[in-house]
């Protein structure tokens, strides 16, 4: 079992002070001296967990005033969807835009080689899509084989980025997708689109992936919201 690195500790005890409201929306974080002491970690772990907090979405950095934990879009109402779910959300919505393009382009410029990775991934989905973890790092897998076929450096920068955030609440995100048979499908059909170097049924297949995506993850986080 992989051990559990301090910074992971922390972020772990900031996101219960943000959930149980003892750090609420628009609280500045103690000063990071403070936070040192009372959890005894080191500046570099600290700033680790503030990394990843503020790749979550759940804190924000405003030069010459410090480090708060971030308002909810919109109203900045307090009371609706957690904010660690706003963030994916937010991140699904992003991906509607970007997918697509990275479709497009993998369409166009797909070498032997890249199509050879991306069949290889989609076998080992078919052989492990009941496991949660591996259907979550196939899932990076294969996006980021697509953005590769682009040849374009920056797709496969925001692709790694993107999944940073996802892969850090990979468990509840990928719990929430439950028709994994959809997943598999729709990975397959961009493959084919990819293959037939058609961009315009990639965009298409890109579009329709991400859109049932989305819309899954908006209900069913907007359902638990509603019961809290």
């Amino acid at each position: 079992m992989r051990q559990t690195r301090i910074y992971e500790k922390v972020v772990d005890e900031l996101k219960e002070h943000i959930a149980c409201g003892s750090l609420k929306p628009g609280d500045p974080l103690p000063p990071e001296r403070q936070l040192m002491e009372d959890m005894g970690v080191s500046r570099s772990s600290l700033r680790e967990a503030f990394r990843v907090l503020e790749l979550m979405g759940l804190i924000e950095s405003i030069p010459g005033k410090g480090r708060f934990v971030r308002r909810p879009r919109g109203t900045g109402k307090e009371g609706g969807m957690p904010l660690e779910d706003e963030a994916v959300l937010e991140l699904m919505e992003a991906r509607r835009i970007i997918d697509p393009a990275i479709a497009v382009e993998a369409a166009k410029k797909a070498t032997p080689a890249d199509l050879t990775k991306m069949r290889r991934i989609l076998s080992h989905t078919e052989e492990h899509l009941d496991s949660l973890d591996h259907r979550a790092q196939l899932d990076f897998d294969f996006h980021l084989a697509m953005a590769e076929a682009t040849h374009n450096f920056i797709f496969s920068n925001i692709v790694k980025l993107m999944f940073n955030l996802i892969m850090t609440t990979h468990d509840r995100i990928y719990g929430l997708l439950h028709n994994k048979e959809a997943f598999l499908n729709e990975h397959r059909a961009l493959y084919e689109a990819i293959l037939d170097h058609d961009a315009e049924r990639a965009r298409s297949e890109a579009s329709s992936h991400i859109d049932r995506v989305y819309k899954t993850l908006q209900e069913s986080l907007a359902l638990e919201a509603g019961r809290d």
